[in-house]
């Protein structure tokens, strides 16, 4: 694979993760669901798009040896993008590795297999939110030396918000 397609990829993975999480938190208003006797339907597509979203987040943050799409595999500066990083996110190393530990437990133990937890403990996604976004940016503005994101959105902002815009307005269609 050239660095071109690897950079292109790890976009795209950024804009599945960010595309799902859109979605998921447009099913909340306040903490709560928003519909009061909720379908299983909607219960399933909601919580569906929490799984994808932190699959897609645990390939670019946390498969650190296996993953073919970690941040570490893309970034020429590693150092640079990790400062950068944490600073974004106002947080320490450890705290993000906790948080890499959390994310990864949810999906090692709820989405790739059904551990015996009896506790489901559902990550919170501001991190990952945080996270994501500053790799597609830092990406687009550190990395593409070659037009490599002309048809992909200009912002992780505007592609998330778009998103979360059109789940809303389906969430509330379906009220």
């Amino acid at each position: 694979m050239t660095r071109r397609d690897h950079i292109r990829r790890v976009g795209i993975l950024c804009c599945h993760c960010l595309r799902n999480m859109s979605f998921y938190m447009a099913g909340w208003r306040e903490g709560d669901f928003i519909f009061k006797e909720p379908s299983q339907f909607w219960i399933n597509v909601n919580a569906n798009f929490l799984d994808v979203c932190v699959l897609e987040w645990c390939k670019l943050f946390a498969d650190k040896k296996n993953g073919k799409h970690y941040w570490g595999k893309v970034t020429t500066d590693e150092v640079a993008f990790i400062d950068g990083l944490l600073k974004a996110l106002r947080i320490t190393n450890d705290e993000f590795e906790v948080y890499v530990k959390e994310m990864r437990s949810y999906r090692d133990k709820f989405i790739a297999h059904l551990d015996l937890e009896e506790r489901m403990h559902i990550p919170k996604l501001h991190v990952a939110h945080q996270s994501t976004a500053y790799l597609y940016d830092y990406l687009r503005s550190h990395e593409d030396k070659g037009g490599f994101f002309i048809d992909f959105p200009d912002t992780a902002l505007s592609f998330y918000m778009r998103f979360l815009n059109e789940g809303k307005l389906v969430y509330r269609e379906n009220e």
